[in-house]
């Protein structure tokens, strides 16, 4: 069972390494360590936490889409540097805004002009990254719409990622060491106080003035993540870079979406729970079997982490980075993250694959507590919306679900209205309904869509409907093709 040091005792810690190591001198002894020394105050990772992980994924994937799935929190991407740590050591008092206000106001022109001129070196990775990122999530949806995906296939979809995540870390690695590199020795006492101030909860002291700074609006957050870094980065230790939190694997499924859209009051174990007490013993077996299985690839994930992190950890002594070992490691590291995410993934579908009406009902209930709108400012690709909205359909229309509340909805376009022969859950409504020889054309459906109830009043469809018309008019293409 792990401990946790007392707040004294974490701010002890905080200090003693601050006053220990100075900048960009980290202990000889973690360089090349093939063992993660992660433990800022023994906080760990435990299966109680990975099944609330997979339990609240549950809902947000099953019930979300893909502009859900592929929002990502500000910093995660290429989160190599040690912020994480920093501010689960400062008790969450800090914000990455005033840290990284903190440090270019102790930097001098020109190395803020250095961290500027890398928003601009690190975009082609960056977007690297983003490529890899997002086929690793349409692969997942694809599942979630019975398309074949191979366990095989998709470790190598992680194992690229993970290379280009690490890539990019290199990137920014060598030239914050780069910077870290022309730091005077009052520049670093500087720097080394202001953490102290942070990670003891007294940032809020520090006398600040706003930097004017002349870069377009939408670099700005990109430098405040940047400076943050410096920060973290150059006054920290190896155990602050190896630390990780249970939300980085797999962060595929749309739970961040969740927490933005309820202005971060959202709380995973309030949704876990609530997920829990709607699934029945097997279906929780389940997913607690996919929990175990990540315990194990916690461990596997933070080492092979560890690897990667000495890799990276060399340009803070003034050395050039190998990329070629970056690489290797950060695929390493995808690999693993990978088998976590499809641990989940299918405990997810099985899961899915047996609910009953009743489940899935509540389920979208749940989601209705926290769901936003679509932004309409979005660009909007018909075919791939309509793929997104089909996966939610299937909650319901899932020929793989022997309790299938709805029926088989392949060829339903042009198909008599409740006849499909595999299908004898129909209710009076809709029966009477078809009763006068009507088929689901196009028009049909896009009013049930609409709003299933006021066209049919007594079906027993749980679902709302679709105020948009082109969220409609997608759905219906993709159930064309179907």
């Amino acid at each position: 069972m792990a401990r946790f040091l007392s707040k004294a005792g974490l701010i002890t810690l905080a200090m003693l390494i601050a006053t220990s190591y100075p900048v960009a001198a980290y202990p000889a002894a973690a360089q090349g360590n093939d063992t993660a020394v992660r433990d800022i105050n023994k906080i760990e990772v435990n299966e109680r936490q990975l099944r609330e992980a997979v339990a609240s994924r549950t809902l947000t994937w099953l019930t979300g889409s893909s502009s859900n799935n592929d929002h990502i929190s500000v910093g995660r991407m290429a989160n190599f540097f040690g912020f994480v740590g920093l501010r689960v050591g400062s008790g969450h008092s800090l914000t990455r805004s005033d840290v990284a206000n903190d440090t270019l106001a102790v930097l001098n022109d020109a190395q803020r002009a250095s961290l500027i001129a890398l928003l601009e070196s690190q975009i082609t990775p960056f977007k690297q990254v983003q490529t890899a990122r997002l086929a690793m999530n349409r692969a997942l949806e694809g599942l979630l719409v019975d398309e074949p995906l191979s366990e095989k296939d998709f470790l190598e979809l992680g194992r690229a990622y993970g290379s280009s995540e690490a890539l990019l870390g290199g990137v920014i690695a060598q030239k914050l060491g780069d910077v870290a590199q022309t730091l005077t020795t009052e520049q670093k006492a500087a720097l080394i106080k202001i953490r102290a101030a942070h990670i003891a909860g007294k940032g809020h002291e520090i006398e600040r003035s706003k930097l004017k700074l002349k870069i377009p609006r939408e670099q700005k957050q990109e430098l405040v993540n940047i400076a943050a870094r410096f920060l973290s980065w150059t006054t920290g230790t190896p155990q602050y870079n190896d630390f990780e939190v249970v939300g980085k694997p797999s962060q595929h499924f749309g739970f961040v979406s969740l927490r933005k859209e309820s202005n971060h009051g959202v709380k995973r174990g309030d949704v876990a729970k609530a997920v829990m007490q709607m699934l029945d013993t097997q279906q929780i077996k389940r997913l607690d079997a996919s929990s175990a299985h990540n315990v194990k690839a916690f461990d596997q994930f933070l080492n092979a982490r560890a690897k990667l992190m000495r890799s990276l950890e060399v340009a803070l002594s003034g050395d050039v980075i190998s990329h070629d070992d970056v690489s290797k490691f950060g695929s390493l590291v995808g690999e693993i993250e990978a088998s976590m995410t499809w641990a989940q993934a299918t405990a997810m579908l099985q899961v899915r694959n047996t609910m009953s009406d009743a489940q899935t009902v509540n389920l979208l209930k749940l989601r209705n507590q926290y769901v936003a709108a679509e932004d309409a400012s979005m660009p909007f690709d018909s075919a791939e919306r309509g793929r997104q909205l089909y996966a939610q359909c299937a909650l319901c229309h899932n020929a793989a679900n022997l309790q299938a509340s709805g029926p088989n909805l392949e060829g339903i376009v042009g198909r008599d209205i409740a006849t499909e022969p595999s299908f004898e859950g129909y209710s009076s409504a809709l029966k009477a309904y078809a009763d006068v020889g009507r088929i689901w054309s196009e028009a049909v459906l896009d009013n049930f869509l609409r709003s299933p109830r006021a066209l049919v009043p007594g079906t027993y469809m749980g679902f709302d409907g679709l105020e948009q018309e082109r969220d409609r008019a997608a759905i219906i293409t993709y159930l064309k093709s179907l």
